[in-house]
């Protein structure tokens, strides 16, 4: 009689056991149907704080509070939930997308460019992962000192966000931050400085950007030099720019504006720093 009823206590405790979790799961895919039929964005932004506290291990309701974070500028939070919505599906290209905007709202570019490479391949044809590399992959090349083509340089400069200014990287809006091949420490260029410019000379001669009215800044951060040799030499390359691409390209002069500084921090590009650079900017 004693062994029959323990039998049955056990049956009823496994019963028991395997029924919370089926529960829990219902709950959560009506919290998930709540979210959704929400239309008011208050309630839907608390219903969705809900839902990932209820259900913590659900990827969607991560990645909708990591958006709803994002939308706060709440970057480091949304990044947190991104992450474990990728961890928790490995298959969701939106929270990858998702983690890529935070990159680049935290400067990042190198983990930028992972995470929407990562998206791409798991969303084929999206045009956020597409268009979003095309740009980053030609900020990283000005970066990495490689020479941008005309057509890259177009189409940044054609960008339609408005230059981000929230880092000193420049991942958002129409600039290119160049590693610009100096010989030494010198106001001179190399071949390969010779053939980034050329690019540029291209580019603004293209009637995509006819008549259109660019920044130039020269930055010079070295150790090595006072504050006011620093500046000196960056005056010295941002009036080289400009003669160059007046004299050998025929860019009207009155379309440049210049600007330098002797900088007193390197720029961080995320994995590497640059001493000094020169910057290209779409005046928003």
């Amino acid at each position: 009689m004693l062994k029959n009823y323990l039998g049955c206590f056990f049956l009823l405790l496994i019963g028991l056991l395997i029924a919370v979790p089926a529960t829990a799961a219902e709950d959560c895919v009506a919290l998930r149907k709540g979210v959704k039929a929400e239309m008011d964005l208050q309630k839907r932004r608390q219903l969705v704080a809900d839902w990932v506290v209820k259900c913590p291990d659900d990827p969607m309701a991560n990645y909708k509070f990591g958006l709803s974070l994002e939308r706060y500028r709440k970057y480091n939070e949304a990044l947190a939930h991104y992450r474990k919505a990728t961890t928790l599906d490995p298959t969701m290209g939106n929270a990858f997308n998702g983690m890529g905007d935070i990159y680049i709202y935290l400067g990042q570019l190198d983990d930028a460019l992972d995470a929407y490479q990562k998206a791409g391949e798991l969303l084929p044809g999206n045009s956020r992962a597409t268009s979003r590399l095309a740009l980053l992959g030609a900020k990283k090349k000005a970066l990495s000192g490689e020479v941008v083509s005309a057509d890259e340089f177009i189409a940044v400069m054609t960008e339609k966000e408005k230059v981000s200014t929230s880092t000193p990287l420049l991942l958002l809006g129409p600039a290119l931050q160049y590693q610009l091949a100096f010989d030494g420490n010198r106001t001179k260029l190399q071949p390969r400085g010779e053939k980034q410019l050329t690019a540029i000379g291209q580019a603004l001669r293209n009637e995509a950007l006819d008549g259109v009215r660019f920044e130039i800044t020269a930055y010079v951060s070295d150790p090595g030099l006072s504050r006011q040799a620093a500046t000196e030499r960056a005056q010295a390359r941002a009036e080289l720019i400009k003669s160059l691409l007046t004299a050998d390209y025929g860019i009207d002069p009155a379309r440049m504006t210049l600007a330098w500084f002797g900088s007193p921090q390197p720029l961080s590009t995320g994995r590497d720093t640059l001493g000094s650079w020169v910057e290209i900017q779409r005046p928003n």
